[in-house]
C-alpha cells in the first residue's frame, strides 16, 4: 500500500469513527424521545376514580349523598350499599366531566359500617365507607344528651383505572414503539463487530 492510499484508508476510518459516533448518539435520541412521548401520551389518559360521602354516617332513613369524580364522561353508574343495590338499574349519570352527585336514603339495615361501591359501565369501579348509627324510639326514655365529638370523615378509596385510549392515541402508541423498536435495532446492528 503506498504512503497516499495509507493517509486515504486512515482518513476514510477517521471519518467512520466519526459517523459512528454521531448515529450513535442520534439513535440514542430517537430512543429518549420515543420514551418521552409514550410516558407524555399515556399520563394524561389515565385517571383514579374517587367516591365521598356527605355524611360518612347517619341513621337509617336519612339521607346520604354521594359524590363521584374521575369515571368517563356521561357514563351511567351503578350504586350499591353493602352489596345491595339502591335502586333497581343505573342510579345517576355522570357529566361530561367524569363527576356527580346523587342522595340517597339509607336503607333498612343494622347498625355498623357499610361500603358503598360506585361503578361504571366501562370505566371502572370505587367505594367509600358510610357508618349506619343506631335509631332512637320515639318512646324510649330521655337521659342526659352528650356532647358530640368530631368523627372522622371517610377517606375515598379509588380503584386503579385501565386506560381508556381512543383509536388515535393508541396507533400513535404503537407508532411510537415500533420507531423505538427498529431504532434499538438498528443501533445494535451498527454496534456489531465486522
Amino acid at each position: 500500500m503506498t504512503y497516499a492510499a495509507e493517509i486515504n484508508f486512515v482518513h476514510l476510518q477517521k471519518r467512520v469513527n466519526i459517523m459512528k459516533r454521531r448515529f450513535s448518539k442520534v439513535m440514542l435520541a430517537v430512543i429518549f424521545l420515543s420514551v418521552l412521548t409514550l410516558v407524555v401520551m399515556v399520563t394524561p389518559l389515565v385517571k383514579a376514580q374517587s367516591v365521598s360521602l356527605n355524611p360518612s354516617s347517619g341513621a337509617v332513613g336519612s339521607s346520604v349523598t354521594v359524590t363521584v369524580s374521575g369515571f368517563a364522561a356521561n357514563q351511567a353508574l351503578y350504586v350499591s350499599f353493602g352489596g345491595q343495590s339502591l335502586t333497581n338499574g343505573f342510579e345517576f349519570t355522570t357529566s361530561s366531566a367524569g363527576s356527580g352527585s346523587e342522595t340517597y336514603t339509607v336503607p333498612s339495615v343494622s347498625a355498623g359500617p357499610y361500603s358503598i361501591s360506585v361503578a361504571g359501565q366501562s370505566s371502572g369501579s370505587a367505594s367509600a365507607t358510610f357508618t349506619v348509627t343506631a335509631s332512637t324510639s320515639a318512646t324510649a326514655t330521655p337521659s342526659p344528651t352528650a356532647t358530640p365529638t368530631p368523627s372522622a370523615t371517610a377517606s375515598p378509596t379509588s380503584t386503579p383505572k385501565i386506560p381508556e385510549f381512543s383509536n388515535a392515541a393508541f396507533a400513535l402508541i404503537v407508532a411510537a414503539i415500533a420507531a423505538t423498536t427498529l431504532c434499538a435495532a438498528a443501533y445494535a446492528k451498527k454496534r456489531r463487530p465486522v
